[in-house]
């Protein structure tokens, strides 16, 4: 499996644990247990755009891209990302 055949599977995954629309994979990394993925997640809209609040969440795949565990590693803004 590579990376994008990762990112396809997982994203639906990440949508329906979360019941959010994923904004972005931020990371994709083979372990030897796996895959670990980052991925950014709108949990509030603002006005302006750059006061959006976002969740970084940190998930842990098997080798077939299913997810076994996950965290929350941080709240930001969206212009603290810049």
């Amino acid at each position: 499996m590579n990376i994008m055949e990762v990112e396809k599977k997982v994203l639906p995954e990440i949508k329906t644990l979360l019941k959010k629309e994923p904004e972005a994979i931020s990371s994709i990394e083979k372990t030897k247990e796996g895959w670990i993925v980052q991925c950014d997640v709108l949990e509030k809209k603002s006005v302006p755009e750059t006061f959006d609040l976002l969740k970084i969440f940190e998930f842990k795949l098997d080798n077939n891209a299913k997810i076994t565990g996950y965290k929350q590693l941080k709240k930001i803004r969206r212009g603290d990302l810049g």
